[in-house]
């Protein structure tokens, strides 16, 4: 543990909300959750707190939950030693992290993002990219993926696509081997 308490085991952290602005007199804050579930924000005494951007230990913080109000469209916090309106403004655009085993249960088929970030994305057993992040599409959420085969010659960084998270194009999903499937190559062209 470092100096505020904070565990040196960050990777064990989920992102589970953001802050997104202060509400009422008391030092609320509105939270949008990550996974659109808020039942498991009920069972949390603490939680951790990061600016968006920076690195995984950096800037953690420690607040203590004292109530927890609402539903899913409109989900209110209240910290220890958040008081006010203008404290709890200081908060807006922040992370809030628990850890994994707090965070908001899986269904079947469902992964949490960081999960599957840094995962190979491979084609026919072969490595064909990494996926660095998760972004949500129209009706899909979608693999975003840094191809390992080549980059853009006319500014000469890696090439990037995005993958539909859907059953025609995503195979097996091997968390614990890192590993996801494409079914069709011709979805990176």
């Amino acid at each position: 543990m470092d100096e505020r308490g904070v565990t040196r085991e960050a990777d064990n952290l989920l992102i589970t909300g953001i802050i997104r602005t202060s509400h009422g007199l008391d030092g609320f804050v509105k939270v949008e959750s990550s996974s659109g579930e808020v039942d498991h924000f009920a069972d949390l005494s603490e939680i951790f707190a990061r600016q968006p951007g920076s690195n995984k230990e950096e800037k953690l913080q420690r607040l203590f939950i004292e109530a927890v109000e609402g539903s899913s469209s409109l989900l209110l916090i209240k910290f220890k030693g958040i008081d006010s309106p203008e404290q709890a403004k200081k908060l807006a655009g922040f992370e809030l992290l628990v850890p994994r085993d707090k965070a908001c249960p899986l269904n079947e088929g469902e992964y949490y993002v960081g999960d599957l970030c840094q995962c190979a994305l491979v084609y026919n057993g072969c490595p064909i990219g990494t996926i660095i992040g998760v972004m949500e599409g129209g009706a899909d959420d979608l693999l975003e993926v840094i191809l390992t085969d080549g980059s853009d010659l006319d500014e000469s960084r890696p090439i990037k696509r995005l993958v539909p998270l859907r059953k025609e194009f995503v195979g097996k999903i091997d968390i614990s081997g890192r590993t996801v499937e494409l079914m069709h190559r011709w979805i990176l062209e």
